[in-house]
């Protein structure tokens, strides 16, 4: 279906960029994107997704609003002990009118996942749920003044051919913000087919602010390749 008025006028910037157009823009609309994750990384990432323009944005994420969350965008100081999921859900509808944003249930009809998982352990768990599912989909993993975001199209190696499990410490809210957003940048290249990332695996690791790209490549006997 064609982009309205409403969502051509609203995007007429973006549909400047090379490569995007207004396909580009219609295939980031049919998305329906499960986020996991509302906090330091999560939150810089719902923000991005729902103002390009994502049709539908699932929040998953059961804790409640820390006094740490302001860093996250979407929250206020008095937002503290008040549910993460339905405070992000408010803030997104009134950043982007247009776009639908829900609490995330089983049996949700998605077509990717962005992991912003607050641990590595719910993040892996994540993940694999998303490959099992066939689901394009993308990690980001925060650590101290670094990180970084493995983006796996349906088909590419898996996170734990990708990365390895490390000693990892939450990272500074400037840092967390950068990797939600390059997180949210990788999805948005994966469901609106834009660019190297959406046909091939890779990965971003941020240090000290500096990002360096390179392909992601299948552990040998890792039995990830036999799911699809």
């Amino acid at each position: 279906m064609s982009l309205t008025d409403a969502e051509a006028a609203r995007f007429a910037r973006q549909l400047l960029l090379p490569g995007l157009g207004e396909a580009g823009q219609q295939r980031i609309r049919d998305a329906r994107i499960h986020v996991v994750g509302a906090g330091a990384t999560g939150g810089p990432a719902l923000l991005h997704l729902a103002r390009a323009g994502v049709g539908t944005i699932y929040v998953d994420d059961g804790a409640d609003v820390a006094s740490g969350d302001a860093a996250a965008w979407l929250y206020a100081p008095d937002d503290a002990g008040r549910p993460r999921m339905f405070t992000a859900i408010a803030a997104l509808r009134d950043a982007s009118p247009l776009v639908e944003v829900r609490a995330h249930a089983t049996g949700a009809d998605v077509t990717a996942t962005l992991v912003c998982a607050p641990s590595e352990a719910v993040a892996r768990t994540a993940a694999e749920r998303a490959r099992l599912a066939g689901l394009p989909h993308v990690v980001v993993l925060g650590d101290g003044d670094g990180g970084e975001v493995v983006s796996i199209p349906s088909g590419a190696p898996c996170l734990g051919c990708a990365s390895r499990p490390g000693a990892r410490v939450p990272p500074r809210a400037g840092t967390a913000a950068a990797l939600g957003t390059l997180g949210a940048l990788e999805l948005l290249l994966l469901v609106g087919r834009l660019g190297p990332g959406a046909a091939t695996g890779r990965r971003i690791t941020l240090v000290d602010g500096w990002p360096a790209v390179q392909p992601t490549a299948r552990t040998p006997g890792c039995d990830c390749h036999n799911v699809y």
